[in-house]
């Protein structure tokens, strides 16, 4: 799947739409389309608070690990996307909070989930029942200005170098050791969930369809999502310029420098919220991309880290 759109300098200005330059039976169209789409929306609100609803109920019934299972088999879902249901039907309480808000389903899982301020997902929710029309994206960003006013993140002193802890095995015979163990013996363990690597990419060890990855990040020219499961990144959407799905089956060298080369030129950010192949920030660095990148799996960020080849810190 690809996903391209083209940034306009004055999106962020234009406030309302110019329905006077629509004939008559224009405007009354898409006045009507217009407010049976607010409808919808709401009652799509309230859907997602009756599932997570259902799935709660369903999951004091299994046992761990079956739920997981139950998901899987009958809607080819992660636990991810149900807790963004779940999350809804808790935090809201009451289906009918969400009779009358008008707000973007991917902004209606970001207010719910746990690591919003309280203070926050009150002020949106009072705003919303006006009749504001609250999106993914400037959640975000009053997310990112909150952060920001509380604590700035200190760089590290220039003198001060981060330690690089090795991964012993924990039972190895020295004639027996596998690449994949020698891989794992130099590969940093990051005390921190990001590392900086060679003094311009950053790599994320973690959820990145979490907050903590994605509201600190520029604009992107492009985004590249390699994944066989279900995922729940739809801030990618909004936020990048071009969004490519890709089954890891399909992802190959030649084919990431191709579609790094024709979405991007040299200096742009590219994003990449799994590293299943150990070479893509090495691609994209020998390619003059600046990259973000993340996995939930520490094996393929230490491997990925290695074979970019370049110096790593801990910030």
């Amino acid at each position: 799947m690809i996903n391209s759109k083209q940034k306009n300098p004055a999106e962020n200005i234009v406030i309302s739409f110019d329905y006077e330059i629509l004939t008559p039976e224009q405007r009354s169209l898409v006045e009507q389309r217009t407010s049976e789409i607010r409808e919808q929306l709401r009652r799509t609100a309230q859907d997602i608070w009756e599932i997570g609803q259902s799935l709660a109920e369903v999951r004091t019934q299994l046992k761990h690990g079956q739920f997981d299972s139950w998901l899987k088999a009958e809607f080819g879902w992660s636990r991810r996307t149900a807790y963004n249901f779940i999350n809804v039907y808790e935090t809201f309480g009451n289906r009918a909070n969400l009779a009358q808000i008008d707000i973007a389903t991917s902004a209606l899982y970001l207010l719910a989930a746990p690591s919003t301020p309280q203070n926050l997902r009150e002020q949106y929710l009072e705003e919303a029942k006006t009749g504001k029309r609250i999106t993914h994206k400037e959640l975000v960003q009053t997310i990112k200005h909150q952060q920001e006013k509380v604590a700035e993140k200190p760089e590290l002193p220039p003198t001060t170098t981060s330690e690089i802890i090795a991964i012993i095995p924990k039972t190895t015979d020295v004639n027996t050791v596998t690449p994949a163990q020698q891989v794992q013996e130099t590969a940093p363990v990051p005390s921190k969930r990001w590392l900086r690597l060679g003094k311009q990419h950053l790599i994320f060890y973690g959820d990145t369809a979490s907050p903590e990855f994605f509201t600190n990040i520029p604009p992107i020219a492009l985004a590249v999502a390699v994944t066989a499961d279900d995922w729940d990144h739809e801030w990618l959407i909004e936020e990048a310029t071009t969004v490519i799905v890709l089954q890891p089956s399909g992802l190959q060298a030649n084919i990431l420098e191709q579609l790094i080369t024709m979405f991007s030129v040299p200096g742009d950010l590219v994003v990449f919220p799994w590293l299943p192949q150990e070479d893509m920030i090495a691609i994209a660095h020998r390619l003059q991309r600046q990259v973000i990148a993340g996995d939930p799996s520490l094996d393929l960020c230490q491997k990925a880290v290695i074979a970019s080849g370049l110096s790593v810190e801990q910030i």
